[in-house]
């Protein structure tokens, strides 16, 4: 009876040293699932300027898959300006952003559209209507044309 303890008590500690070292060795050799999710994400950084008499706009913009995120500096001549963040989303060659800003000493966020074309940022622009607090575009497909932006070489 000691011998069959025995005998089944090592064939045990054999089993499962022999699983362990299989798991280990297979998950060793799995990649980290971060590296897998950053390297199918190519990141891009790109500037842009809009510079017309003494007014001018600067939007810098990095776009991480779908996802953008930046700056928009807004600076007309004899006015107040605005500068604040970029977030939203690409789809194709539209970027759908909120701008969150301060004009006059007041927060705001307003729906920005841009349609990227070749080294062209298009600013779309159209009547907005205030809604669940912030300023959006009422008819997008209407918007038309706004400030054209060239691509330059960002300074940050």
């Amino acid at each position: 009876m000691k011998k069959n303890s025995l005998f089944i008590f090592l064939f045990t500690i054999i089993l499962s040293c022999k699983s362990k070292s299989e798991t280990t060795s297979t998950d060793s050799l799995k990649p980290p699932t971060d590296s897998v999710a950053t390297a199918s994400k190519p990141v891009e950084k790109m500037c842009f300027l809009f510079a017309e008499n003494k007014d001018s706009t600067k939007v810098s913009l990095t776009i991480e898959g779908d996802v953008v995120t930046g700056e928009m500096d807004w600076l007309p001549n004899e006015k107040d300006g605005a500068i604040g963040t970029l977030k939203g989303k690409k789809v194709g060659d539209v970027i759908t952003a909120d701008y969150s800003f301060v004009i006059e000493g007041s927060n705001e966020i307003e729906e920005k559209i841009f349609v990227l074309q070749g080294n062209k940022l298009i600013e779309k622009v159209g009547e907005l209507e205030f809604k669940n607090g912030k300023s959006i575009m009422k008819n997008p497909e209407k918007a038309e044309n706004g400030d054209i932006l060239t691509k330059v070489v960002c300074e940050f």
